[in-house]
């Protein structure tokens, strides 16, 4: 089975910029803050802070539809607001996928932005692919996105 490339963009009134610090940058921060009842904590497991080569631990909250995940940073450019970093341990991927590669970029529009996620899905040969989970994770990550950008909104100074 090959792999499977899922895309979403979504229209912002917040500036690229500051979604690209919140979302990307300083997520291990903002996101257990903003979304404890999915996020119990992230921590870096190999580097220091967001950096190309970095590896990050996402620990999800009881109850949540997995455990862990592990990612490594792949690519981080700031001047063009562009993430890129590969799923490859924890139990959100274990025994189902190879890997999920996952790209998010930023584009100013206007005042605004545009923020376009795409995730690239490797399942694991042999095994059967469910069409409705990685759909059910660009929901996940356009609702996240939504608390990112009201957050963001209602603080018109935070990351500015």
């Amino acid at each position: 089975m090959g792999v499977k490339t899922y895309s979403q963009e979504i229209e912002s009134p917040v500036a690229a910029v500051r979604l690209f610090k919140a979302f990307c940058l300083d997520n291990h921060n903002v996101f257990p803050k903003l979304m404890p009842e999915s996020f119990k904590s992230i921590e870096f497991v190999e580097g220091t802070s967001v950096k190309a080569g970095s590896i990050r631990q996402f620990n999800f909250s009881d109850g949540y539809q997995c455990k862990d995940a592990k990612n490594k940073i792949d690519e981080l450019d700031l001047a063009n607001f562009y993430c890129k970093y590969t799923t490859t341990g924890g139990d959100m991927v274990d025994g189902k996928y190879e890997c999920l590669v996952s790209e998010t970029k930023f584009y100013p529009k206007g005042s605004g932005s545009v923020c376009k996620m795409t995730t690239h899905v490797h399942p694991l040969p042999g095994t059967e692919f469910n069409e409705e989970v990685p759909k059910m994770g660009q929901e996940k990550l356009k609702d996240m996105f939504k608390v990112v950008e009201e957050y963001l909104m209602t603080n018109p100074s935070t990351y500015a």
